[in-house]
């Protein structure tokens, strides 16, 4: 039924989906996750490579937190795009996970 049934938490960034930043400086990430069943959630952020057009990678600091931050490479040039997502999984049973993702222009 309908209420024995695990749902995917909720996922909502704490900030705009697109920021702008400039290389060498720190960007502060931050999301809010609600499970509608009271299940834990855990907190995973990670660069989405494959669509940037920032060629390098990029190390998320507290990537398991729901705060987190990264610090934009000195070899971004302006235009780059870095993604980022966050990702949320609940405990429940099926694990279900939820996305936001985060675009960085750098400036």
């Amino acid at each position: 039924s309908f209420e024995k049934a695990n749902h995917a938490p909720t996922v909502k960034l704490k900030h705009a989906h697109t920021l702008k930043a400039k290389p060498g400086s720190t960007v502060q990430l931050s999301g809010d996750a609600k499970d509608p069943d009271g299940n834990g959630v855990m907190y995973k952020w990670w660069q989405y490579f494959e669509v940037d057009t920032y060629e390098g990678k990029v190390t998320v600091k507290a990537p398991d937190r729901s705060k987190a931050s990264m610090e934009i490479p000195s070899d971004a040039k302006k235009g780059d795009a870095i993604h980022i997502i966050l990702e949320v999984t609940d405990s429940g049973s099926p694990k279900l996970t939820r996305y936001q993702r985060v675009i960085i222009t750098v400036e």
